[in-house]
């Protein structure tokens, strides 16, 4: 009688097991713009801060870039290649004619919210 009660129990704790929950991890988080730093002087290096940028071959994945000189809605503006990723901080040279506009982040085809910069 016992030996049956433990296998009961034990086929109880499997089903239980199989029922519950698996942790997963989400990657579907909005990449997010804290800050835009504009160069000391002419010709210097922009610098974005923020989270979620990407594992730092952001520059290098489908669908990252950085958008410089766009409207709120992200459109127009000009695609930057940084010189520096990582996932909270981004660095690239100013550019020729980056204008006043919005800096966006575009992680994977997600855009980050917009910040308004002035890179002449």
């Amino acid at each position: 009688m016992k030996r049956l009660a433990w296998i009961a129990l034990g086929l109880l704790a499997i089903t239980l097991a199989a029922c519950a929950p698996t942790a997963s991890v989400e990657t579907n988080v909005i990449p997010t713009l804290i800050s835009v730093t504009p160069p000391q002087a002419s010709g210097g290096t922009v610098v974005l801060q923020g989270r979620y940028f990407g594992d730092g071959n952001g520059g290098q994945a489908a669908g990252s870039y950085v958008l410089v000189g766009a409207d709120m809605n992200h459109d127009g503006g000009i695609k930057i290649t940084p010189s520096s990723w990582s996932p909270n901080r981004i660095e690239f040279p100013e550019p020729a004619n980056g204008g006043y506009g919005f800096v966006f982040v575009f992680v994977k085809g997600v855009a980050s919210n917009g910040l308004p910069a002035n890179l002449p």
